[in-house]
C-alpha cells in the first residue's frame, strides 16, 4: 500500500513538472508573438495616425493596452510556474536595499507616498522569490489606491523564530467575503483594469514554499493591511 502511494506521488510530481514546463514554454512563445504584434501596432500608429482619424487611433491605443495586459498575464504565468520548479536558494538579503530598488522600479503616482518604517532586517532567504512577494504587494497597494493623498507603509515586527511584515495602505479596501478568495489564481476584484489576478496567488505560493503565512485586515473605503511571516533561518 505504501509503495503504491509513493508511486502515485511520484507520478503526480512528474505530471506537475510537465504542466509547469508546458506553461513556461507556451507563455514564452506567446510573449514573442505579442512583442511582434505590439511593434506592428506602433508602426501603424506612427505611419497612419494622421490618415485614419482620432477614433481609429483610440482603438489602436485600446489594442495596445490589451496587449500590455496579456503580456503581463503571461509573465505572471511564467513566474507562477517557476516557483516550484527549482529549489530555494539561500541568499543574505539586506531588505533595506531590496525595498529601495523595488520602490524605485514601480511607477508610483505623485499623489502616493510609499514609506518604509524603521530599519528592515538582514535575513536569509531566496532573494528573487522574496522580491516577488514585496513587489506584488507594494504594487497592489499603489495601483488600487484611489485617495487624493495615497499612503503605503511597510513595516516589520520581530519574534523569536520569525519576522512579521506588514504592508498597509489607505486605499479602497477589500470586502470581507474576498479575504480568502483573492489568493486564488485568476481572482480579481475588478478595481484595476491591468490586474491579471495572478499577483497574490504568486505571493501565497512563495510564502508557502518559505513556510510562512499571509493574511489581511481591511475596511472598505478606508484601506488594507497585508501581513506575512518569514521564518528565521
Amino acid at each position: 500500500m505504501m509503495h503504491q502511494k509513493e508511486q502515485l506521488l511520484q507520478k503526480l510530481k512528474h505530471q506537475n513538472e510537465q504542466l509547469n514546463d508546458y506553461a513556461h514554454l507556451v507563455s514564452h512563445d506567446l510573449k514573442s508573438s505579442l512583442r511582434n504584434l505590439s511593434a506592428l501596432l506602433a508602426w501603424v500608429k506612427e505611419d497612419c495616425s494622421e490618415k485614419i482619424g482620432e477614433e481609429s487611433v483610440g482603438n489602436l491605443n485600446l489594442m495596445e493596452a490589451k496587449i500590455e495586459k496579456m503580456d503581463q498575464f503571461l509573465e505572471d504565468i511564467i513566474n507562477y510556474s517557476e516557483i516550484g520548479a527549482t529549489g530555494l536558494k539561500t541568499n543574505t538579503i539586506d531588505l533595506n536595499e531590496m525595498l529601495n530598488k523595488i520602490i524605485g522600479s514601480i511607477n508610483i503616482p505623485k499623489n502616493i507616498n510609499v514609506v518604509v518604517k524603521g530599519n528592515l532586517p538582514i535575513l536569509k532567504a531566496d532573494a528573487r522569490k522574496l522580491q516577488q512577494v514585496f513587489q506584488n504587494l507594494i504594487s497592489n497597494a499603489v495601483n488600487f489606491n484611489d485617495k487624493e493623498k495615497g499612503l503605503v507603509e511597510v513595516g516589520v515586527e520581530e519574534a523569536e523564530d520569525f519576522y512579521t511584515f506588514s504592508i498597509k495602505d489607505n486605499g479602497q479596501g477589500i470586502p470581507k467575503e474576498y479575504h480568502q478568495k483573492i489568493f486564488n489564481t485568476f481572482t480579481t476584484l475588478g478595481y484595476q483594469e491591468k490586474s491579471t489576478g495572478m499577483g497574490l496567488s504568486i505571493v501565497k505560493r512563495v510564502l508557502d514554499l518559505f513556510g510562512g503565512e499571509i493574511w489581511l485586515e481591511s475596511e472598505v473605503l478606508k484601506g488594507t493591511t497585508f501581513y506575512f511571516t518569514i521564518p528565521k533561518k
